[in-house]
């Protein structure tokens, strides 16, 4: 899907200090879709998370929120189940599988406003103080921008977008990018809203009605997809952790490794398989890791993924 960015980025340009020409935008709860960029030690790589269907946890009705899968040529090739978003109000909770229910963003807030808020799959807390609060043109709609002071002065400026969501990301706001962690949002769709945070165009999938259905043909998969590795679930919590290929059979012998955020090698599983579970008696702490398929022959690697394992 090819974009213009003009209107997009016109937030750079021109911006109006008050909040009274804001339009109250709703966030969405169904056919919604963020791209964003991870950083990892083993460099950037794109991830899509998407809102579609309904679920129930605990007793209460949410919108499901799904990681996609997505190719070169933007087919949905898969996608996995992250946890329940519900919208209150100005407030919009997550609320992972196995976890507690969490505030995600509450667009109420002024300037000197102070919010904690909570890391969604491994439960640590950030307090956040707000700079400024502005009212600035987004994806064609006058729209409330809440900004955040950073912790230092090389930090990136944090900023909410009212419908919308966080510059960091729908799922990691709050938390300042690292070395090698963390998220910046590239662009998001919803019905013809469309926001490009880029100076560049920015590609995004179809959302299909249904959104865990593939849209891209199995036989042209196998002709065009490169190897790659996910994991699964992904936040992954007390349920047993996947790693898993788009493809039947690999196209060589090939180790998987996993790794932790400072690069350090924690195992080495020979003769991996194109659907492996961890192992058993690796026990993982809440973290960020990386996951690498390598050639046993060339030891180049073939693939990899970021994963995070959160609270048990």
């Amino acid at each position: 899907m090819q974009r213009t960015v003009f209107s997009s980025i016109i937030v750079f340009l021109f911006g109006w200090t008050g909040t009274a020409l804001a339009q109250n935008m709703p966030f969405p709860e169904s056919s919604a879709i963020w791209k964003e960029q991870e950083i990892t030690i083993a460099g950037p790589i794109f991830s899509h998370n998407a809102i579609c269907g309904d679920t129930l946890l605990n007793g209460t009705h949410y919108s499901q929120v799904l990681g996609l899968q997505v190719d070169n040529d933007q087919n949905i090739t898969g996608s996995y189940f992250k946890g329940g978003l519900r919208v209150s109000g100005d407030e919009v909770f997550f609320r992972a599988y196995s976890g507690q229910e969490v505030l995600l963003y509450d667009f109420n807030l002024e300037a000197n406003d102070v919010i904690n808020v909570a890391e969604v799959f491994l439960g640590n807390t950030v307090s956040r103080t707000v700079d400024s609060v502005k009212t600035e043109m987004l994806a064609d709609k006058m729209r409330k921008v809440i900004y955040f002071k950073p912790s230092d002065s090389n930090a990136p400026v944090e900023f909410w977008v009212e419908g919308i969501g966080s510059s960091f990301g729908l799922l990691d706001r709050g938390f300042e990018p690292g070395p090698d962690h963390g998220s910046t949002l590239l662009c998001f769709q919803h019905s013809e809203t469309y926001l490009n945070l880029t100076l560049i165009e920015c590609f995004l999938p179809e959302l299909p009605e249904a959104c865990g259905v593939v849209n891209a043909a199995k036989e042209e998969q196998v002709a065009k997809k490169p190897l790659q590795l996910s994991a699964q679930p992904n936040p992954a919590g007390p349920t047993t952790l996947r790693f898993v290929t788009n493809q039947q059979k690999l196209p060589e012998a090939c180790s998987l490794k996993i790794y932790a955020a400072n690069g350090k090698l924690l195992k080495t599983i020979a003769a991996a398989q194109p659907e492996m579970e961890l192992p058993a008696g690796l026990n993982l702490t809440p973290g960020f890791y990386i996951a690498t398929l390598e050639s046993v022959k060339t030891e180049r690697v073939l693939a990899h993924c970021s994963f995070v394992m959160g609270q048990p």
